[in-house]
């Protein structure tokens, strides 16, 4: 069956024509429609036999064209995979499709997954699991006939903080004090993960992209630096805080065999029984905790951008370099 799209776009740039490829680039672009208005289309994929399309919408009036994707990825072992592209920064560009993905753990990956994941390109992938959590769930990356697996790499953190194991603890937390369990651990991150998230950045101004930045969830330590992320390029802290809230709810529709197994394993973090308290508070994508993050963040440093400059080496110079290579 030939997928079908809907695609919306901003009703101000008024009639567009509207092309199709299968990357954002306008190389090899397939025209589709022309001359449509109303902001909104129905299209069939010009290549079926493909799993990912991109679209460019391009005004008839001379403005900036807009590139539209699906966000997530649906993939059969692994949920919460997507991308984050096309988000608008506060000066009205685009952070630019196919280059910065973030998911839950890529361990439960299937051979039509890897299919997929293969056209993506993907160059580094950043695994800020602890390495309790690795040990229970290598990814063994499979490559196709052509492909070169990606660079790996690892957080060299034993185990997550005590109070995120330890069961019996867990089960005892009522509602508010599993919530502020969360914060806590959000508000400790900006010190805690201080050198994955160096390390993150280092290799995206060295442009080794397309790459993957993943934890077992894919939203909480995944969260934290894809906001980080987002931020240094210019989008704004409201939408920033929107694509974080999307986890907790692509979780719960994809309960994947080996993020249950993770979840109930107390080694590696798993918390008491799924309807426990902590649980949800571990599975939920609560803005709130991010928002703890940023907090301790302006309450240490005075500013994100501070700490982006004084602590992960990100100032204005390298904030610039990042939007070069990644915003449209």
């Amino acid at each position: 069956m030939t997928p079908e799209y809907r695609l919306h776009w901003p009703d101000g740039l008024g009639r567009v024509d509207i092309y199709a490829a299968l990357r954002p680039d306008r190389d090899g672009m397939r025209l589709m429609q022309r001359g449509l208005s109303g902001g909104t289309a129905s299209l069939a994929s010009p290549f079926p036999e493909q799993d990912r399309v991109y679209f460019f919408i391009k005004p008839q009036n001379g403005q900036d064209g807009l590139w539209l994707a699906d966000r997530v990825l649906t993939l059969e072992g692994v949920a919460n995979f997507r991308d984050m592209g096309g988000y608008e920064t506060q000066d009205h560009r685009h952070v630019r499709w196919g280059q910065l993905y973030r998911s839950a753990a890529p361990s439960g990956l299937t051979s039509q997954d890897y299919a997929q994941i293969d056209a993506l390109g993907i160059r580094t992938v950043t695994d800020l699991r602890t390495e309790a959590e690795q040990r229970k769930q290598p990814t063994h990356w499979k490559t196709g006939p052509n492909g070169t697996p990606p660079a790996f790499f690892a957080s060299k953190k034993p185990v997550l903080p005590g109070q995120m194991t330890d069961r019996a603890q867990l089960a005892r937390l009522d509602t508010r004090q599993a919530r502020a369990m969360m914060a806590g651990f959000y508000s400790r991150m900006p010190e805690l993960y201080e050198d994955e998230l160096k390390g993150i950045f280092a290799r995206l101004l060295a442009h080794r992209t397309p790459t993957l930045t993943h934890c077992t969830a894919g939203k909480d330590r995944t969260g934290f630096a894809s906001a980080l992320v987002l931020y240094a390029l210019g989008v704004p802290e409201k939408t920033i805080l929107a694509d974080y809230a999307m986890s907790g709810t692509l979780l719960r529709a994809h309960m994947t065999p080996s993020f249950k197994a993770a979840m109930n394993d107390p080694k590696t973090g798993g918390a008491a029984t799924a309807a426990s308290p902590a649980m949800q508070a571990m599975l939920d994508s609560d803005p709130a905790y991010l928002e703890a993050g940023f907090r301790a963040i302006r309450e240490r440093y005075g500013s994100v951008d501070r700490y982006l400059s004084e602590k992960l080496g990100v100032g204005p110079q390298q904030r610039a370099q990042l939007q070069s290579l990644y915003l449209d």
